[in-house]
C-alpha cells in the first residue's frame, strides 16, 4: 500500500518538476542553465564576437564584465570605467587593440572599487585607466545596491584600502556559469514564469558587425546604441531636456547637499592605491548638454556639480593625474545635436569631449 501511494506521488510529482525545469531552463532569465555569462563572455574575450540581444534579456552587465575579465588573456594597455557616459569610448578612438570598455550602467563609487578588485584579482590591472566622474559620484542619496552584484570585489577593495589585508580576502570569487540549483528553483521558476506572457527570456546572438537594429556590445566592452536611439532627432532631445528641467530634475543630482567625504575617500583612495600598482591614472569629465548645464548653473540646488568639477580639478593637480574633458560642455563645443538622448553623447562626438585640461607635470 505504501509503496503505491509513493508510486502515485512520484507520478504526481514528475510532471510538476519537468514542467519547473522547462521554464526555468527556457527563460532563464538570470542567464545561469541554457546560456551563462562565462559563454558570452567567452565569444567576446576569446573570439573577439560582439554580442546583440543584451539589452532585451536584461542582462546583469557586472556579471558580464567579471566573466570577460576571467577569459581575458593578459591586461589590456587602456581600460575605461565609469558610467553609461562613458560606454561608447571605444579601442578605435584611442588607437589601440588592447583595450577595454569597463563602463557600467548606473555605476557608483561602489562600481569603481569592484571594477579596481576585479582587474587586481584577475591580474589585468592596465597601463593606464580612465576613470569618468560623473557629478553624482559623490551623492550618497542616489546610491543603489547594482554594485552588490560584484560584492566580493568591493569587499576585497574595502579592506586593502582600510590596510586590514589578510589570507581570508585573497581570493574573491563569484559564479558567473551554470547554477544547477536553478533547474528545480521555484523563486526561479515563479520570476521566470511572469516573463512568459511578455515573451521573454534570455536570448543573445553574435556578429561581426560594429552596429545593428539593436543595443550591441561589442567585444571590447563599448557599446553601440540601437538604430532608433542612433536616428533620434534634436528637438526630441530638447523637449525631454526642458520636461526634466520643468520638474526640477536632473539625474541623481536632487537631494545633493555636499559630496559625501566616504564617497570621495573611496574614490581618492582607490586613485592612491591604482598609482601605487604602477597605473597611470587619467580623469575624465563627461558634459553636460548646454540646455542642462545652464540649468544647473542657474539652479542653486544643483550647483553641486560646478564644486564637484573644482574639487575633481584639484585632486588631479595633488596627485599629479591628467584630467580631460569638463562638464561644461563649452569646452568641446558641445551642441544639442550631438547627444541621443538628455545625458549620452554621441559616438561620433565623445572624443571631442576628451580633451586635456589638466597635464601631469
Amino acid at each position: 500500500m505504501k509503496m503505491k501511494k509513493w508510486g502515485k506521488a512520484i507520478l504526481f510529482l514528475l510532471p510538476v518538476l519537468f514542467l519547473v525545469a522547462a521554464v526555468n531552463w527556457y527563460v532563464d532569465s538570470y542567464a545561469m542553465l541554457r546560456i551563462t555569462y562565462d559563454q558570452i563572455g567567452e565569444q567576446m574575450a576569446v573570439h573577439g564576437r560582439n554580442v546583440e540581444g543584451l539589452e532585451e534579456s536584461d542582462f546583469n552587465d557586472r556579471n558580464l564584465f567579471l566573466s570577460c575579465m576571467k577569459q581575458q588573456e593578459g591586461p589590456r594597455e587602456l581600460i575605461v570605467a565609469g558610467s553609461s557616459r562613458v560606454m561608447n569610448f571605444d579601442h578605435t578612438m584611442f588607437g589601440t587593440d588592447s583595450f577595454y570598455n569597463a563602463g557600467l550602467s548606473e555605476a557608483t563609487v561602489y562600481d569603481l572599487l569592484a571594477v579596481t578588485g576585479v582587474l587586481a584579482v584577475e591580474d589585468k590591472l592596465p597601463k593606464t585607466m580612465v576613470i569618468g566622474v560623473d557629478a553624482f559620484l559623490f551623492n550618497k542619496s542616489h546610491d543603489n545596491e547594482r554594485w552588490k552584484d560584484l560584492y566580493p570585489y568591493v569587499n576585497y577593495m574595502t579592506v586593502i584600502l582600510n590596510g586590514k589585508f589578510d589570507e581570508g580576502n585573497l581570493h574573491p570569487q563569484k559564479n558567473t556559469g551554470k547554477d544547477m540549483g536553478k533547474w528545480l528553483s521555484l523563486d526561479y521558476f515563479r520570476y521566470n514564469v511572469t516573463l512568459l506572457p511578455e515573451r521573454k527570456r534570455f536570448q543573445v546572438s553574435y556578429t561581426d558587425a560594429w552596429e545593428s537594429e539593436k543595443y550591441l556590445k561589442h567585444y571590447d566592452g563599448s557599446i553601440a546604441y540601437q538604430r532608433e536611439l542612433r536616428e533620434g532627432d534634436t528637438q526630441t532631445v530638447e523637449e525631454l531636456t526642458r520636461q526634466s528641467m520643468e520638474e526640477h530634475v536632473v539625474y541623481r543630482l536632487t537631494d545633493y547637499e555636499e559630496i559625501d567625504y566616504k564617497h570621495w575617500e573611496h574614490f581618492r583612495g582607490v586613485i592612491t592605491w591604482l598609482q601605487e600598482q604602477g597605473v597611470e591614472v587619467i580623469l575624465y569629465l563627461p558634459p553636460y548638454s548646454p540646455m542642462m548645464y545652464n540649468y544647473i548653473e542657474s539652479e542653486e540646488n544643483f550647483r553641486i556639480a560646478l564644486e564637484v568639477e573644482r574639487q575633481v580639478q584639484e585632486l588631479a593637480k595633488e596627485q599629479n593625474i591628467a584630467l580631460y574633458g569638463s562638464y561644461d560642455p563649452a569646452g568641446c563645443g558641445l551642441e544639442m545635436t550631438d547627444l541621443y538622448d538628455i545625458y549620452h553623447v554621441k559616438t561620433d562626438k565623445m572624443m571631442d569631449t576628451f580633451y586635456l585640461v589638466i597635464l601631469p607635470e
